[in-house]
């Protein structure tokens, strides 16, 4: 079975993102960022998701504590991530990307448009609509990134790593609010094999 913890940074959301991979036959439960990497791979992990919160990552140097932890993990880690929300814009700053203010702060049902469908948007081109929660967006992608999507408002909902199975979403695929969001689970289990 595969074994995909869900870190847990005080998202409203993040025991929905487990459940979602529960219902996909996935062994998921929820950790703290502060999990060791020897925990981990006790636990015989094969991926990670970063869950969402309501906190903003624009500088490292002014991170709460479960997100300090959080970025240390992702710099520590070989697993595949998916990250949500905060967590996205968390990936982007850790990696040397920029994370700011959101010209438009989205709340609600966005429409989300593919640019490239890769690995965990595959079959949702052209667009989908998504639950969107934030304040803050990536405004500069880390480099060895690309950008796989967009809104009106935001130019990077969802990005990826060049050779690493690393992800990141803006929005919420875990809610029901996010109908394609299960196609992104799937997407992301067969990405990792």
């Amino acid at each position: 079975m595969t074994v995909i913890p869900v870190v847990y940074v005080k998202g409203q959301y993040n025991h929905l993102i487990a459940r979602r991979l529960q219902e996909l036959g996935v062994d998921s439960q929820l950790v703290p960022p502060s999990t060791p990497l020897s925990k981990l791979e006790a636990m015989g992990a094969d991926a990670l998701v970063m869950g969402g919160g309501p906190q903003s990552v624009r500088s490292l140097d002014s991170l709460p504590q479960e997100l300090k932890e959080a970025s240390d993990l992702m710099r520590q880690t070989k697993l595949p991530m998916l990250c949500i929300c905060v967590t996205h814009q968390l990936m982007a700053t850790t990696f040397g990307g920029k994370t700011n203010l959101a010209r438009k702060p989205e709340f609600g049902p966005v429409e989300v448009y593919v640019n490239e469908e890769d690995t965990i948007l595959q079959g949702l081109k052209p667009s989908f609509t998504a639950w969107e929660s934030h304040n803050d967006e990536v405004v500069a992608l880390p480099p060895s990134f690309k950008a796989l999507a967009s809104s009106e408002n935001c130019k990077i909902q969802a990005m990826r790593h060049e050779v690493r199975n690393v992800f990141g979403v803006e929005f919420h695929p875990e809610v029901s609010h996010t109908p394609k969001g299960v196609d992104i689970f799937k997407n992301f289990l067969a990405a990792i094999g």
